[in-house]
């Protein structure tokens, strides 16, 4: 057996001996094809961008009021609910205004009642004026009919004396009467001027009294606002999760102070839900025309690179990014997150796919673009100028029993960088197999009537 073998051994060498001598001899190396089969399959168009995966919605919880951290309920990847309490600024001084407050708004209300009972006083000392001026009316009516009478009276007894039928006593009487009638209009008058006199001052008194009120009243209101904004800054000293979702980051530690002066200082940052993510991918101008919503996605990442993510383009930014005069647009792509494997700030080399067909007979493209030896060159130029069918190229086709190619017509259909669709008018199958590659002697460029990589369609 092993002597058989040893003979096997040296047969092969004395033959790979005396070929070697030939292709010396001749000073030409023997023409080797490589080859690739016709196969069915899916040609896919794809654009190739890059992008960071986050979170759908993220949210930075801050605080609205200044202090110390008193209290830390969560922690980095915790999970929280939304409303749920997750930290305490200290509440000490936000109490005090609101004690504070308080205590003005109380002020205020009593001055207001204060007020109010004064308006009242006012309108009763108003009632018993009016009472006083209807009272005025009727003496000063009282006193004009009794003056009346008076000089009437005075008038006839004036006569009756001047005919010298009465004595000089009842004159005088009569005179009295008359003048303490005089007097009594004259006193009624004046009561009438006092009582109106007296109204006029309680108006004006009402009127300064409304005046008081329509300040207390904005008083109130203002002492309520203040009441009001001291209650919600103490309702601020507790900090709650805004969304259901898992804490990403904590900025600060108990016992640290925060200051709200002019922003709201960051406490925490919140995914509301891993299991739904997005990439922010950059993709050139010159690709961004044929991207559209609704688009599938696939990418990978470098933690598993064996595994291909699905996504779906959600969005197609129309703001245009610059750098070094390279312009992109941002297109944000929506991802499923299940397992949570993928986590937020992860590269995420995705394929955007534009167009495919699918179960298709196809071929290499680079069939169409192998070097050739001179005299098959020569032999694809004179092939070239019969072939009159637009959309069709000419390969080289070479059975495994064939000692040389042959040229055969494939009409092209969708393609690629990587697949050209074949047609059934070509006149190659599924299982032939083309030449996409010779070696062995010196060769020239097989051009097929092409230049460059097929279109991508």
């Amino acid at each position: 057996m092993k002597k058989f073998v040893a003979i096997l051994i040296a047969i092969f060498v004395v033959v790979g001996l005396i070929v070697w001598a030939v292709v010396a001899k001749s000073g030409k190396k023997p023409i080797m094809f490589t080859t690739a089969s016709i196969t069915k399959g899916d040609i896919v168009n794809s654009i190739s961008s890059s992008g960071s995966l986050a979170a759908l919605n993220t949210v930075e919880v801050g605080t609205e009021v200044s202090g110390k951290i008193t209290k830390i309920y969560v922690d980095f990847n915790d999970e929280v609910k939304e409303n749920q309490l997750i930290a305490e600024i200290d509440d000490s001084t936000v109490k005090t205004q609101v004690l504070q407050a308080k205590a003005n708004l109380e002020s205020a209300k009593a001055s207001q009642l204060g007020i109010y009972a004064s308006l009242k006083n006012l309108q009763a000392s108003m009632i018993t004026a009016k009472s006083d001026i209807i009272s005025s009316e009727a003496n000063l009516k009282k006193a004009e009919i009794s003056l009346t009478d008076a000089e009437r009276n005075y008038k006839r007894i004036k006569e009756l004396y001047d005919r010298k039928l009465i004595a000089k006593s009842e004159l005088d009487s009569a005179e009295t009467s008359r003048d303490t009638a005089r007097a009594s209009l004259e006193s009624s008058k004046a009561s009438l001027q006092s009582s109106n006199a007296k109204i006029q001052s309680i108006n004006a008194q009402i009127e300064g009294q409304n005046a008081d009120l329509e300040s207390q009243n904005a008083r109130i209101a203002m002492n309520e606002a203040q009441l009001a904004q001291a209650e919600i800054d103490l309702a601020r000293t507790k900090i709650y999760s805004p969304i259901s979702g898992v804490v990403i980051t904590r900025d600060v530690d108990v016992g640290q102070t925060v200051q709200a002066s002019y922003q709201a200082p960051k406490l925490f940052t919140i995914a509301q839900d891993l299991r739904l993510m997005q990439i922010d991918t950059a993709v050139d101008e010159t690709d961004i025309g044929v991207v559209q919503k609704g688009q599938k996605v696939t990418f990978t990442v470098d933690a598993y690179k064996n595994k291909t993510f699905e996504g779906v383009v959600h969005q197609v930014r129309l703001s245009p990014n610059e750098s070094s005069s390279v312009v992109t647009y941002s297109v944000m792509v929506n991802v499923n997150n299940p397992e949570l494997l993928l986590k937020p700030g992860m590269t995420a080399n995705a394929e955007i796919l534009i167009s495919e067909k699918k179960d298709v007979l196809r071929m290499p493209a680079k069939a169409m673009y192998v070097k050739t030896s001179e005299e098959m060159k020569a032999e694809m130029k004179a092939a070239q100028k019969k072939l009159t069918a637009t959309g069709s190229v000419l390969v080289w086709v070479k059975p495994d029993d064939a000692a040389k190619p042959s040229l055969k017509t494939v009409a092209m259909g969708f393609q690629n960088s990587d697949f050209v669709e074949v047609l059934d008018s070509s006149e190659i199958k599924e299982g032939d197999k083309v030449v996409i590659g010779v070696t062995g002697i010196q060769t020239g460029t097989q051009k097929n009537g092409r230049s460059g990589p097929p279109p991508r369609m």
